[in-house]
């Protein structure tokens, strides 16, 4: 078994299985669309850093979602520009984000309701720890459905079974 390229092709599946059907948007895009619905305003600064493009890509695709209905510059506020989603896109930003959770429920459907209670620990821990490690939270979670979303933003508490997750996480991969 070879867990961590198995754990990247769920990932993937999972991204795969949200974007599907949106052709027209770059996951890129999408991210920049969840990121001004969970954020709004935000300034292109921000979404560049969330979304992970450069400034001056980020203006491009700010542009064409722009273009397409989906966002809109609000005004400027000393050199930043600040973009804020328009209704259009606060329902395309729903279809995503609805999508992402009923194919994220496909996937954990398969498990019991054990499983996914240590799975949701494991995660948690897994999450917790990337951020701890200096990632950028606002990007961690620039996907995420902000209304179900306490995978970095929020201290973690410390855990009594800790060690047995991990115990029993090891003797599972074994």
């Amino acid at each position: 078994m070879h867990l961590p390229n198995k754990f990247a092709a769920l990932a993937l599946a999972v991204t795969d299985a949200t974007l599907s059907g949106d052709d027209d948007l770059a996951p890129t895009a999408v991210a920049a669309l969840i990121t001004a619905a969970n954020t709004p305003p935000t300034s292109i600064g921000e979404m560049a850093a969330i979304v992970g493009l450069t400034h001056s890509a980020t203006v491009r695709l700010v542009d064409r979602l722009e273009t397409d209905g989906l966002l809109h510059r609000q005004r400027r506020v000393g050199r930043e520009v600040l973009v804020e989603i328009t209704s259009a896109g606060r329902r395309r930003a729903d279809a995503l984000q609805d999508r992402r959770l009923a194919e994220s429920r496909n996937f954990l459907a398969k498990l019991s309701d054990g499983e996914r209670e240590l799975l949701d620990r494991l995660v948690d821990r897994m999450l917790h720890d990337h951020a701890a490690r200096g990632h950028d939270r606002r990007r961690i979670c620039r996907m995420c459905a902000r209304a179900y979303c306490n995978c970095c933003f929020e201290a973690r508490p410390a855990a009594a079974d800790d060690t047995s997750d991990n115990e029993s996480a090891t003797r599972e991969e074994a």
